[in-house]
Parts: structure tokens; C-alpha cells; sequence
């Protein structure tokens, strides 16, 4: 039981610091108010799922492995193409003021 929490301990520390590094690399003020919002809405699915987890049957907890697999790859696949279309269009502005004739 001792490994678990362990285990457990080292996933939160881990999740504390992958979410502090994402925030902290955006670029600008609405991939971080994005960032923020996708951190704060995977803890709290992570949460509930964690005690959904704790408190259910043993084989119970086998079926719930699959879709919150499914979820948490779904978020992260949502969480890296919103950034990189955040990016891309800020990219854009910046092209497009440099393009701008001086004259």
C-alpha cells in the first residue's frame, strides 16, 4: 500500500509541475488563460476520476481504465492542436504587421 501512495504522490508532483511549465511557456495571454482553463478542467476530472477509482469494486476499476485513457489522450490531443493554432494565428498578426508598407 505504501508503493501506491507513493506512486500516487509522485503522479500529483508530477501534474503540479507539468501544469506550472505550461503556463508559464505561453506565449501569449489567451494560450494562457487556454492553458489554465484545460489545467484546471484535467484536475478536476482527474480528481473525480481518482475517487471513483478508490471507491469502486476491483473489477469495476478495470473497465473504467479504457475510457479514462481515451479522455485523458482526447484532452491532450485537444490541449496541443488549440495551442498550436493559438500560435499559428499569432504568427500571423506578426507577419502581417511586417508586411505593412512604411510609406
Amino acid at each position: 500500500m505504501k508503493i501506491l501512495i507513493y506512486l500516487l504522490l509522485a503522479v500529483l508532483l508530477y501534474g503540479i509541475f507539468r501544469t506550472h511549465r505550461s503556463v508559464r511557456r505561453s506565449a501569449s495571454a489567451e494560450e494562457r488563460a487556454i492553458a489554465i482553463r484545460v489545467s484546471a478542467f484535467a484536475w478536476l476530472v482527474g480528481f473525480i476520476f481518482l475517487l471513483a477509482f478508490v471507491f469502486s469494486p476491483g473489477r469495476l476499476r478495470v473497465i473504467m481504465l479504457l475510457p479514462a485513457f481515451i479522455f485523458a489522450v482526447s484532452l491532450a490531443r485537444f490541449w496541443r492542436d488549440k495551442r498550436a493554432r493559438l500560435r499559428r494565428e499569432s504568427e500571423e498578426r506578426v507577419n502581417l504587421e511586417r508586411m505593412k508598407r512604411v510609406n
